[in-house]
C-alpha cells in the first residue's frame, strides 16, 4: 500500500492519528501539483479530516462535516460547517473568491459569513452578512490527487481532506452561491 493509500485509511477511520502529518509531509515533498495546469482538479467537495490546528473548528467531528466547496472556474468557494447526515447547505458558512497566486497558492478573499438556515417554502432563512472589512488570506496547494488533497494555510496550518462525491450538494452550492 503506498503513502497516499495509508494516509487516505487513516484520515477515513483515525482521524486524529499521530500518523497523519509524517505521510502528509512524506507527500507534500514528492508532489508535483502546479495551479495554472490542475486548478480544476481543485473543484467539488473537500471534507477536512486533520488539520495542525488547536482551533476546534479546525478539529474533525463525528457529529459535524466540515466541508469547503470549490468552484475555480466560477472563482467560488465555501467554508461550510453543518451537522452530519444532513443533505444541504444548512449550518455555518463562509463564502469566498478564490483565485491563483502562482504555481501552487490560491488566494482567498472572504465576502461573506453566517448562519445558513433550511428552506421554508420557497425561501431560505439566512443570517449570512457581507463582510465590510476586507478578510483575505492564500492556501498553497501541496498535495492534490484525486481523492486527497494537503495543503497549507497562510497562518501555517497543515491541512488534510478528502474529496467527497455529492453532486447534489455541489448542485446546491451552485444554486446558492447564484442567489446571493
Amino acid at each position: 500500500m503506498n503513502t497516499e493509500s495509508k494516509l487516505l485509511k487513516i484520515l477515513t477511520e483515525k482521524p486524529n492519528s499521530k500518523d497523519i502529518l509524517s505521510m502528509a509531509l512524506k507527500l507534500e515533498n514528492n508532489s508535483n501539483f502546479n495551479l495554472k495546469s490542475d486548478i480544476e482538479k481543485l473543484k467539488g467537495i473537500w471534507e477536512l479530516r486533520w488539520s495542525s490546528s488547536n482551533a476546534p473548528f479546525l478539529s474533525y467531528s463525528p457529529l459535524i462535516d466540515n466541508l469547503q466547496i470549490l468552484n475555480p472556474s466560477k472563482s467560488n468557494a465555501m467554508n461550510l460547517l453543518k451537522p452530519r447526515c444532513v443533505n444541504g447547505i444548512i449550518g455555518t458558512g463562509i463564502v469566498a473568491e478564490i483565485y491563483p497566486l502562482n504555481n501552487i497558492r490560491v488566494g482567498v478573499k472572504f465576502t461573506r459569513a453566517g448562519f445558513i438556515g433550511p428552506n421554508i417554502g420557497f425561501a431560505k432563512l439566512n443570517a449570512l452578512a457581507q463582510i465590510k472589512r476586507e478578510q483575505k488570506g492564500w492556501l498553497d496547494i501541496t498535495y492534490l490527487s484525486r481523492y486527497l488533497r494537503i495543503c497549507r494555510g497562510d497562518k501555517g496550518t497543515l491541512f488534510a481532506l478528502i474529496r467527497r462525491k455529492d453532486e447534489n450538494l455541489f448542485t446546491k452550492f451552485e444554486e446558492f452561491i447564484n442567489k446571493i
